[in-house]
């Protein structure tokens, strides 16, 4: 009974302390064309980018099936304070916990107009994920 109770512990302990954490990271060892996120946040891939108007019209895919994604566009620091300026972006995908396999292609378009300088006509966008930077042309 002792014995077993040793075991026990024992294996407890050992299972505890060997977990490893797994999952993506915010590096930036992606390849181009796909958008690598953390270990919180679904995998997805970016095929496309482009402005239109004050949009920038995305083409996003991903795995999954039940449930409904949601894409939303995030600023991923402060714009540097060259000219034109540069502001770099991220894409966030909740997945809402969907576990599906299918391969789904969707297209997603996120307002420009917070990310404007109105110092500026021009603001040069790099979106985390995909590789060269796209211009946002606009006027008041």
């Amino acid at each position: 009974m002792h014995c077993r109770l040793l075991f026990l512990l024992f294996a407890t302990i050992a299972c505890c302390g060997c977990s490893t954490q797994k999952g993506g990271s915010a590096s930036g060892d992606a390849a181009p064309g796909s958008a690598q996120v953390d270990s919180l946040a679904a995998p997805f891939t970016i095929t496309a980018v482009r402005v239109e108007s004050d949009s920038l019209v995305t083409e996003l895919r991903y795995g999954g099936g039940f449930r409904t994604h949601k894409f939303t566009l995030v600023s991923a620091g402060a714009a540097t304070k060259s000219l034109p300026r540069q502001q770099p972006l991220r894409i966030t995908h909740d997945a809402q916990g969907d576990m599906g396999r299918a391969l789904i292609t969707t297209r997603e378009a996120f307002d420009l107009t917070p990310f404007r300088d109105p110092t500026q006509p021009l603001v040069r966008l790099a979106v985390q994920g995909w590789s060269g930077q796209i211009d946002y042309a606009y006027s008041d």
